[in-house]
């Protein structure tokens, strides 16, 4: 009944998806339009303004007695001019013939006009005649980027709007009709089988609610004549066995019915995806906007000091997930994610005034720590409140919504930090998380009752499960590539690259969507390719080699185009790594570690991993501030190529120990 809500939202998403994308394309042409009338007069006057500023140049030259043949460094500074305006082309000095030019003309149908009824377009005076003029032409490339710019943004924000559309048109939906019915079919079940204990909060505004009323009432009804008998009790010890026996037999009480509030899912949806937004929202230009920050601390290497605001958001993250499953079943998931909200936003507002590296650091460790607290009080929430036989698929559902949410703020921050400036992105997720706390306030039950005494942050068993050799390769093979590529080289070195290679923010984002994008799209299909036979060790050997042939690949000859191939190839390798790591390790767990536990070695693997990412992404700092940002991607590689073959030896070997049967198992 709860996928009820999905079924009617996937079936409305493509109607709203056309809806959304034929105003984005009304909205677009008129944007396109817009904008195309404001870059014509704006390029009209700069290249007024810039052969203004040549001519004038000349004629002092001119003024001196230096021939106009004779100009020294003349195409130096035309040279530097170019670099500083980028939207030009072809600068030159004329007579008849050229004498001075630097860049390439353009097509003479594509250049601007020369002459205007006979009169130069910007002639080069001297002693009141004209002895030369200037000719400048504007790169078309350069007009169509900026077209190309626009456009691309205006998909990005129709995706984001697409999706944003859908989960709320799952909330709506729950809210208003999936949630009623499941209300109504679950009182009229437990009233079925004789179960009169319950009663559920509810409207009369349409015939579901009124149907549930009835039910409701009828539970009421009996517990009140059920406090009539038992006030109306003699001393008769009969009488009272038979009430008693009622009692138990159809929960009836004194006090009347216990009032219950359901819980789903689907309540907690849209607040997941909108504060995962807001987490990612500045991951295209973090390690920009912390280069930009003061740095007190001049004896650190800046490609370390920039690492750091990402470093210790994941040590927060290491350090305080071991107790936030417990402070969840202490506190209750809502009251926990009520109480990280509030850090959270004041983490956000304080980086959008920060102007030092410390302050970026700490803002960013609280962030650390709000978002361990919140995703794993989401992921209790669905563990609690979803029956055993759909918590696979609910988790799956949790997994898809806090990556959508994570797509989303990748792609949509880069976009915002373009039009609105780095640090106003930081105020859009504050706001997000906001919206997020209200919408955990007003739809997610308080579900603390009945937990029990406070739990105790358990330590994994880290060294004894790394003496298993099959879990170690696993770990060093496998896990730790994964992770040092995801943070050293997805949240580290893109951005820097890219943005040495002259690409936007903007831009940034749009390249990293990929890489969630590819998980998301490839996670499935590595699922369904170990169903079908092909053994789950083999699918993430590939992930790992594709991961370091394509960091390889882009350490080699880097350009945006082969950046932008190497996240898309990290994304693929680490989808098909995500799911078959899990299974590998729940698999060892069961069999070769079977007394250390499941949880706990699995515990094990994520604490080692996550260490070990922290360590790489300095590592990897540390390398490209020595030799440059190709060589830190080439070493991130070569780990992930190195890990892939460790692992590959593990693998082969296990099986040549195990015989041909061990290939069912891996």
């Amino acid at each position: 009944m709860r996928s009820l809500a999905r079924q009617i939202a996937s079936r409305l998403a493509p109607l709203a998806a056309v809806l959304i994308v034929s105003s984005a394309l009304v909205l677009s042409v008129v944007t396109l339009g817009n904008v195309n009338r404001s870059i014509e007069p704006e390029l009209s006057a700069r290249t007024n303004l810039i052969a203004t500023v040549i001519g004038e140049d000349v004629q002092r030259a001119l003024a001196t007695g230096v021939p106009l043949d004779g100009l020294v460094n003349a195409e130096g500074f035309f040279t530097d001019m170019l670099k500083q305006l980028p939207e030009i082309a072809y600068v030159a000095v004329a007579t008849g013939r050229v004498v001075l030019e630097v860049g390439s003309p353009i097509d003479p149908y594509l250049a601007p006009p020369r002459e205007r009824k006979g009169v130069r377009s910007h002639p080069i005076m001297h002693d009141g005649k004209e002895i030369a003029y200037v000719m400048i032409d504007v790169d078309p490339a350069f007009i169509s980027k900026k077209f190309l710019d626009v456009f691309l943004d205006m998909g990005v924000v129709v995706v984001v709007a697409v999706l944003i559309a859908f989960e709320i048109m799952v909330l709506m939906s729950s809210r208003s009709l999936t949630a009623a019915l499941d209300r109504l079919q679950r009182l009229a079940a437990m009233q079925a089988a004789g179960d009169f204990s319950k009663r559920a909060l509810g409207g009369t505004r349409t015939a579901i609610d009124r149907a549930a009323r009835i039910l409701v009432e009828r539970a009421e009804e009996l517990s009140s004549q059920f406090a009539v008998a038992w006030q109306r009790l003699s001393d008769s010890e009969a009488e009272g066995a038979k009430l008693a026996a009622l009692q138990a037999r159809y929960g009836l009480s004194r006090e009347g019915p216990a009032t219950v509030r359901f819980s789903y899912f689907t309540d907690l949806r849209l607040a997941l995806f909108l504060f995962a937004a807001a987490d990612e929202l500045p991951l295209s230009f973090m390690p920009l906007y912390t280069r930009a920050a003061h740095n007190p601390f001049p004896w650190l290497p800046e490609s370390v000091l920039i690492s750091l605001p990402l470093a210790g958001y994941l040590l927060a993250i290491v350090l305080i997930s071991p107790f936030a499953r417990p402070l969840a079943r202490w506190l209750g998931p809502r009251r926990l994610l009520m109480l990280a909200a509030a850090p959270t936003i004041a983490a956000h507002l304080w980086l959008h005034w920060a102007t030092s590296v410390p302050e970026i650091v700490a803002s960013r460790t609280i962030l650390g720590v709000g978002y361990a607290f919140v995703t794993l009080a989401c992921q209790d929430y669905v563990i609690d409140n979803t029956p055993r036989d759909e918590r696979d698929r609910s988790l799956g559902m949790f997994s898809t919504v806090l990556f959508g949410g994570i797509f989303c703020g990748t792609a949509l921050g880069g976009v915002l930090a373009d039009r609105l400036g780095k640090a106003n992105v930081f105020l859009i997720s504050a706001t997000f998380v906001l919206i997020s706390a209200l919408l955990i306030f007003s739809l997610v039950a308080d579900t603390t009752s009945g937990r029990g005494p406070r739990a105790k942050a358990s330590r994994p068993p880290l060294l004894a499960s790394l003496r298993n050799w099959h879990f170690a390769a696993l770990v060093f093979g496998i896990a730790i590539p994964g992770n040092v590529c995801l943070q050293a080289f997805i949240s580290y070195l893109v951005a820097l690259t890219l943005d040495s290679l002259g690409a936007s923010p903007a831009d940034i984002g749009r390249t990293l969507m990929v890489y969630f994008l590819a998980i998301a799209l490839v996670g499935p299909l590595a699922g369904r390719a170990a169903e079908r036979g092909i053994p789950v060790s083999a699918v993430a050997l590939s992930g790992g080699v594709l991961c370091g042939i394509s960091l390889l690949t882009a350490a080699a000859q880097p350009s945006q185009i082969t950046i932008f191939l190497a996240v898309l190839g990290s994304g693929i390798g680490s989808g098909m790594v995500r799911g078959a790591q899990v299974s590998l390790s729940m698999s060892i767990a069961e069999t070769e570690l079977k007394h250390l536990g499941a949880d706990p070695v699995l515990g094990a693997l994520r604490a080692i991993e996550r260490f070990a990412s922290i360590a790489g992404l300095l590592l990897v700092a540390a390398v490209a501030g020595l030799y440059g940002y190709a060589i830190a991607t080439a070493a991130v590689g070569a780990l992930a190529l190195g890990g892939a073959v460790l692992f590959g030896l593990s693998m082969f070997g296990k099986r040549a120990a195990q015989g041909p049967a061990a290939g069912a198992m891996n």
